[in-house]
């Protein structure tokens, strides 16, 4: 018995259920993506808000452990040294912090130093605040730098970098001075051998009084 092929109406139907039944699965894909996208989204948010907390916390936890509870703070701070030929010094600080990078460097608070301090006539230095390193042992002074040398002369000026080794003071800033035998004024200043020799520079205009 030969098979009859199926109407043409009944092939219609058939390839219209099949291309519906595609349309349907497609349309549960396109909806259960739309519905999973946003939670997608929020998951990303979520863990990139996250680590950047987390990171943040890191960074200031380690932060917090270089900067403040660590550092090394004295009050009335107080060093002793001597130079190249023996002559003692002595700095003192209201104030001292020792650098949490850098453990060589103190920053000081209203320094004092006594050049030759165990000497009839030590020169003295003070300033509003100063850096000392240990390492090198170089004293650098900044705001109203004031210094009486072992001849009875007085200075005043803006900075100074002291060398306690070799007992030298120097300074780029303008200087202004006064003692016994005069008065002076320079663009820059050098003070050897713990005051007992002056070197002006730049400008240099002095006033020797009559004896």
């Amino acid at each position: 018995m030969i098979a009859q092929a199926p109407p043409a109406e009944t092939l219609r139907l058939e390839r219209r259920a099949r291309d519906m039944r595609r349309w349907r699965r497609r349309s549960l894909i396109i909806a259960a993506f739309r519905r999973l996208l946003p939670l997608v989204i929020l998951g990303i948010v979520l863990v990139f808000g996250g680590w950047v907390l987390f990171g943040g916390l890191l960074t200031s936890g380690g932060a917090g452990r270089g900067a403040g509870p660590s550092s090394i703070h004295m009050t009335n701070a107080r060093f002793l040294g001597r130079d190249a030929q023996g002559h003692a010094y002595v700095l003192t600080a209201i104030e001292a912090a020792r650098d949490n990078t850098d453990f060589q460097k103190i920053t000081l608070t209203q320094p004092t130093l006594a050049m030759d301090s165990d000497g009839q006539k030590p020169t003295r230095l003070s300033a509003d605040r100063g850096v000392y390193r240990e390492d090198n042992r170089i004293l650098l002074l900044n705001g109203h730098v004031s210094v009486r040398d072992s001849q009875g002369d007085s200075f005043v000026t803006d900075q100074a970098i002291v060398d306690t080794v070799n007992g030298a003071v120097a300074g780029k800033s303008p200087i202004v001075g006064q003692g016994p035998s005069g008065s002076i004024r320079a663009d820059s200043y050098a003070i050897y051998d713990r005051g007992q020799r002056l070197v002006f520079q730049g400008k240099v205009h002095s006033r020797l009084n009559a004896h």
